[in-house]
């Protein structure tokens, strides 16, 4: 049943011990006072401020925020406080939300040891395992590119070994997807993620786990890393 607003001093709120109601706004109308005052524009608690209890609905909070901006709409500081209690009590129930959901993704961990974040079968879904002669193939050759790399090191850099692979990674990528046109641009965009993939993961790996030799230059131990990321994707990716 709605209640209909009635204007108290702070005093007079605090006494009865409780706060505020708040009739739809529609009642409301053109036929408001210009010079009513809100008068819990102090008042801390947002739910308290705006006449609603905690557990109010998200349509609740929106016609208690309705009807008293329409209700107060002449007194600016009482507005600004309306807004502020609703933008909060809004924020608040987002973050229950969000909350609630981490616990149900949680407690469904528990339940079930198989579980896999939906993030993670989505990329998982991008991959397929192939047959054991194409991964062994496809090891081979990349590793005659990162050997070639290593040997080739102390006179050259690795641009040359890097664009082979690159061309190979595009190549095996359009043949595994029945070497269609439409699809060759594709190819070449997993060979370029693939490539920017190697070359972060070099740049970091290094600083914590410095395990290669001295004499090989950045340069060479971000191509190996690419090397690897070649192999992976033109391997592994569907």
């Amino acid at each position: 049943m709605p209640f209909h607003e009635h204007h108290e001093t702070d005093s007079e709120t605090e006494n009865a011990g409780g706060s505020e109601s708040y009739a739809p706004a529609a009642f409301v109308g053109e036929n408001y006072d210009k010079q009513a005052v809100f008068p819990r524009v102090k008042e801390r608690d947002p739910y308290r401020r705006l006449g609603i209890d905690a557990e109010a609905s998200y349509e609740e909070v929106q016609d208690a925020r309705n009807y008293l901006v329409d209700t107060y709409r002449g007194h600016s500081a009482g507005v600004e406080s309306i807004e502020a209690a609703f933008d909060r009590i809004i924020q608040d129930k987002l973050n229950t939300r969000k909350k609630a959901k981490g616990l149900r993704l949680a407690r469904k961990k528990e339940r079930d040891p198989n579980y896999v974040p939906p993030f993670l079968e989505r990329l998982k879904s991008q991959f397929e395992r192939p047959d054991d002669q194409t991964i062994v193939r496809r090891a081979v050759i990349f590793s005659i590119m990162a050997g070639w790399a290593i040997v080739q090191s102390t006179s050259s850099g690795p641009a040359f070994q890097m664009a082979i692979s690159f061309g190979l990674t595009v190549y095996f990528l359009h043949e595994k997807r029945g070497k269609n046109k439409d699809l060759l641009g594709k190819a070449f965009v997993n060979a370029f993620v693939a490539l920017v993939l190697g070359w972060l993961v070099g740049s970091i790996f290094p600083v914590y786990i410095p395990i290669f030799p001295s004499a090989w230059g950045p340069e060479l131990i971000l191509s190996l890393f690419s090397f690897v990321a070649f192999f992976v994707f033109a391997t592994f990716l569907k």
